[in-house]
């Protein structure tokens, strides 16, 4: 072997050597494992602990389900339902999103069929508690993973055919990994003084639905329900959630299920909730991601344009409205943050993320807003002008 091949054999496997290193530590560092928690009195504060629920908690693949909670330094506690794409038939079950797709270029995918490994680490915004200026630093936090597809509501085991004739069940098993994971907030949290029941995008929608029961288990906490960026407009949602999903919502939930199903929920929730509990929502007017699944779920399945994207935000408006007009304690923050000039949309969720602390409408910024409504009690609504656009027949 002359001394040039043995130079670039060298130099390819120390490439490889770095490559497998990187490949090694983005895995370390991206999937952390919740220690398990065995004494909540006992606990370290500020650290996240897995807890084990039972045999008949699962993901929609089948495999592992669990709760996530972190002990705080007050006796204030948010349960958070997460997010994590939709479902609604048997060809989107067939597409779980697919990380490597991403790299790849090929379509993300709908609904992640199992919890991420690496799910901890990308937990930012109001579950950050290292960081001095997030209001919920102290707060207790119980986390509800999401991995069925459902909104947390499912209840069916269906049977479906992948695109290259082979069969897979879907678990659609929200509803009982929820009724166990409250099963063990039922027996932990006994008398909060604030308790914060909060969602975003598929979580939002999940938070709305599970609050009614959640408030029912605490008469004298003062109880504060907060939806971030769950908004589908979709007449398919009646007979998604009780054909598809088996979610038989107006039994389960008290409300019937409506093209606006958020809009929906926080009726329902206003009816059903005491009298003073505030309910929040927050949006992008422009929300990319929403567009995206709302056209998808309405066969609209094609290349997002301008008049695609007014049609949605005025929609969204139309709801926000609505529940302005209608629902007493409801407050909204609506916001073009982020908004991107080529696309003309904007980004997706912000409780968990780094734009929790950033994004701001009209001087305020979201993180001030539910402060000063959930810790300061100063209520008031951001983004009035995005609903006062709307003209005057469309209200």
């Amino acid at each position: 072997m002359n001394q040039r091949a043995k130079v670039i054999k060298i130099i390819g496997i120390s490439l490889g050597v770095i490559i497998i290193g990187v490949i090694a530590t983005v895995y370390l560092l991206l999937n952390r494992k919740p220690i398990v928690l065995e004494d909540l009195a006992e606990a370290k504060p500020f650290t996240w602990r897995k807890v084990d629920l039972g045999n008949d908690v699962q993901s929609s693949d089948g495999s592992a389900y669990y709760l996530l909670t972190k002990k705080g330094a007050s006796d204030r506690w948010v349960i958070f339902f997460s997010g994590g794409g939709v479902s609604w038939d048997g060809k989107s079950a067939a597409q779980p999103i697919k990380v490597m797709n991403f790299f790849t270029g090929k379509d993300l995918g709908n609904y992640f069929a199992n919890i991420p490994p690496y799910l901890l680490t990308i937990l930012d915004g109001m579950m950050n508690s290292k960081r001095e200026d997030n209001p919920f630093r102290e707060w207790n936090m119980v986390y509800v993973p999401y991995a069925t597809g459902d909104f947390h509501i499912g209840n069916r085991s269906a049977a479906y055919d992948k695109p290259d004739g082979s069969s897979f069940t879907m678990e659609y098993n929200g509803r009982t990994n929820v009724e166990r994971s409250l099963e063990w907030v039922y027996a932990n949290v006994k008398d909060p003084e604030k308790l914060l029941i909060a969602g975003e995008s598929a979580g939002g929608f999940g938070s709305a639905f599970w609050a009614g029961e959640i408030s029912e288990h605490y008469p004298t906490t003062d109880i504060y329900q907060y939806s971030d960026s769950a908004f589908l407009y979709s007449d398919k949602w009646p007979d998604i959630l009780d054909q598809e999903w088996d979610a038989d919502v107006e039994l389960n939930f008290g409300f019937p299920a409506e093209a606006d199903l958020i809009g929906a929920a926080f009726k329902g929730n206003s009816d059903r909730m005491p009298g003073d509990t505030v309910l929040l929502q927050s949006y992008s007017v422009y929300d990319e991601v929403l567009i995206h699944f709302e056209d998808r779920i309405n066969d609209m399945d094609s290349p997002l344009d301008g008049q695609k994207i007014e049609e949605w935000t005025r929609r969204l408006r139309q709801s926000v409205r609505t529940l302005a007009d209608t629902v007493p304690n409801y407050y909204f923050f609506l916001t073009d943050y982020g908004m991107n000039d080529k696309t003309g949309m904007t980004g997706h969720t912000f409780a968990t993320r780094d734009t929790f602390y950033d994004a701001e409408e009209d001087g305020i910024t979201l993180l001030r807003w539910l402060d000063d409504i959930i810790n300061q009690e100063e209520r008031y609504s951001v983004g009035s002008m995005f609903i006062n656009e709307l003209e005057e027949g469309e209200k």
